[in-house]
């Protein structure tokens, strides 16, 4: 058994758990420390009315192996609930379907051959293995070089638009291409799609591995913000808490870049590499209701007299009987500097159910059982032309590693994701531990 002091991790989102469970399991003592005094960050769940809800939504597809094997290996390889669900568009002040590929032939908002131009550009991106001449290429020139002006103008601006707060001219071409080979497995048999949740939430998983953590030995501290990385002669030695110094072989943080401001200082700061991203924050209206209100899963809005990001009807796939009724999101993605974030909750909460009558004029808001307002304001980075080297190194100094969804790239920010990230850090942390680990089982 390991004798030093292990690693400390700084926070205790999905990304930080499931790297402290690895090395926890594997012998290593490690400290995770969260500030706040629940543990999920952005996958957490929220009280709604009594209720336990995702605090964002959520969503696992079939082919998210990182999440089902973790979650297996958890115990909860039972817990998935996978449904056929259905995409639509809210475009020129009409609701239409593009569930299938034959509904994407047929939607009215597009000409013949655009619609044409649009399953094809789809298909190429499925079958495109590789992404190197696409980092440096302009999504904006891309999409028209590949599908037209018109698809640009009537449908992938307008989307872009309500995904990037108006602002995605420095987007490079990877985004759209990782998002199309992401959804790309989703589709049954019959070309349906089919989305998933784990039953409980990712909450559920959260639980688990804090469970799992305790249980081989590790240390799990809510309520406790580090207030910053010791260091000595350019190597990182522990944190600094409240109450006093915790030496540490290793610390890892998992923060994005803007919540690193005087977490590290000195030689450790000088360490790391020019911030190549920008930011998104989200405002997001969540309601419980009485009855479905979208026949859709996700509801692509063009027509931008709506100025929100998307609905999402989660209940097509969470089990309605668990939340006691229908549950809706409302996000609307926002420069983090937006006046948006700093709205009453109130006011969010009427304007953006006044929106939600515009796309669906029969919801009453006697129709609404429980109602909150989520917002972050830094919840996702956005990687941008020109910014080399793309993704940060994990281990910029001895002793510090930093891993944040800033690393995922070019695959989306998801749970996915963010696990597949934590299963290189665990990894490379090991690898550096294991001569330690060595000199001290062999004592």
């Amino acid at each position: 058994m390991h004798r030093g002091d292990g690693v400390g991790i700084v926070g205790g989102g999905l990304l930080g758990l499931t790297v402290a469970y690895r090395l926890a399991k594997a012998g290593v003592p490690v400290s995770l420390y969260e500030r706040s005094r629940t543990l999920g960050g952005l996958a957490a769940a929220t009280e709604l009315d009594g209720i336990d809800v995702d605090r964002f939504y959520h969503v696992v597809l079939p082919t998210d192996e990182h999440v089902r094997d973790l979650a297996g290996e958890l115990g909860l390889g039972d817990r998935f609930r996978f449904r056929r669900t259905g995409a639509g568009f809210y475009h020129d002040g009409r609701l239409s379907s593009m569930s299938t590929p034959r509904e994407l032939l047929a939607f009215k908002g597009l000409r013949a051959r655009d619609r044409v131009r649009l399953g094809a550009f789809a298909l190429r991106c499925q079958l495109k293995q590789d992404y190197d001449d696409l980092e440096q290429r302009s999504l904006e020139e891309w999409l028209r070089a590949s599908a037209g002006d018109a698809l640009w103008e009537r449908l992938w601006s307008p989307l872009l638009d309500s995904k990037f707060d108006g602002r995605f001219g420095d987007l490079p071409a990877t985004y759209l291409w990782a998002r199309s080979r992401r959804m790309s497995g989703t589709r049954d048999k019959s070309a349906h799609e089919v989305l998933g949740t784990i039953d409980g939430g990712y909450q559920l998983l959260v639980d688990a591995l804090e469970a799992a953590i305790r249980r081989h030995g590790g240390e799990v501290h809510t309520g406790t913000p580090v207030r910053y990385v010791w260091s000595n002669a350019g190597r990182a030695m522990g944190v600094v808490l409240d109450d006093g110094m915790r030496p540490h072989d290793w610390v890892l943080t998992t923060q994005l870049r803007p919540h690193m401001n005087g977490l590290l200082a000195g030689d450790l700061a000088a360490s790391l590499a020019p911030d190549r991203c920008r930011y998104l924050g989200v405002v997001c209206l969540v309601l419980r209701m009485r009855r479905s209100v979208s026949p859709y899963y996700l509801l692509n809005i063009t027509d931008r007299r709506v100025p929100l990001t998307t609905v999402v009807e989660t209940t097509h796939v969470v089990d309605p009987e668990r939340v006691g009724g229908t549950l809706l999101y409302l996000p609307k993605y926002v420069d983090p500097g937006s006046p948006e974030l700093e709205r009453s909750s109130g006011d969010i909460a009427r304007d953006y159910f006044g929106h939600l009558q515009t796309i669906f004029p029969q919801v009453s808001p006697h129709d609404v059982l429980a109602r909150q307002v989520a917002r972050a304001r830094v919840a996702e980075p956005v990687h941008v032309l020109g910014g080399t080297p793309r993704v940060p190194s994990l281990f910029p100094a001895p002793g510090l590693a930093t891993a944040s969804s800033a690393h995922v790239y070019p695959e989306l920010v998801n749970g996915q994701a963010v696990i597949g990230l934590a299963e290189r850090v665990a990894a490379g942390l090991l690898e550096r531990l294991s001569p330690t680990l060595a000199i001290a089982e062999a004592a």
